[in-house]
């Protein structure tokens, strides 16, 4: 399980994220559960994605489905698309990532409804739960949206 304190060896953050319009700097992550991180991307030639979904639900245990950009499940495909890395769960859009510079890549779509998370946003806003996240910016921390386990 990839965790805060559990990263992949493999893994390298860009020094610039931006997830549905909010800019994250320096490694900062996404959404955190618990300790648990759902979503890395990473550096390489292509972003590298790692992508963890919850096990079933009311359940708090996560199974990795994409690691290091290789789907690990029958039910996850992975394309790229006009330089976009794209990731569907069950003929759904999960997950849209596309380089942007050396040490930058952008989120344009993210849906982890098909995962048990209730997140979702388009290049213009992040909605997790009921709170809507637009145009932020976030240095120095470990996580942008943050929920107990």
């Amino acid at each position: 399980m990839i965790t805060i304190n559990n990263l992949p060896k493999s893994y390298i953050p860009y020094d610039t994220l931006v997830v549905c319009s909010n800019t994250l700097i320096g490694g900062v992550n996404v959404v955190a559960i618990g300790e648990v991180l759902p979503l890395l991307i990473g550096k390489g030639d292509k972003p590298r994605i790692w992508l963890q979904a919850i096990a079933k639900p009311d359940s708090s245990d996560f199974v990795t489905i994409v690691e290091e950009s290789i789907s690990t499940h029958p039910a996850v495909k992975i394309y790229e698309e006009n330089n976009v890395i794209k990731v569907e769960a069950s003929g759904t859009l999960v997950l849209t990532v596309k380089l942007t510079g050396e040490n930058s890549a952008e989120v344009e779509i993210l849906d982890f409804r098909p995962l048990g998370l209730n997140m979702h946003g388009t290049k213009g806003s992040l909605t997790v739960g009921g709170s809507t996240f637009s145009q932020n910016t976030m240095s120095g921390g470990k996580v942008f949206i943050g929920f107990g386990k």
